[in-house]
């Protein structure tokens, strides 16, 4: 896969899921993310509710 958008970091270090990204893991408000570094990748999973 390839690059499906860039966000920018703002001074509280937030940043947006862009909508290519949240559509594709299908997250939405209240959703919980993982995030992986692999092989000097970074890695985000949608975390599916218990």
């Amino acid at each position: 896969m390839g690059i499906l958008t860039d966000t920018k970091v703002s001074e509280k270090n937030l940043t947006t899921v862009p909508k290519p990204v949240r559509n594709f893991l299908d997250v939405g408000e209240g959703d919980r993310v993982e995030w992986h570094v692999e092989d000097g990748q970074i890695v985000v999973r949608k975390l599916e509710s218990e």
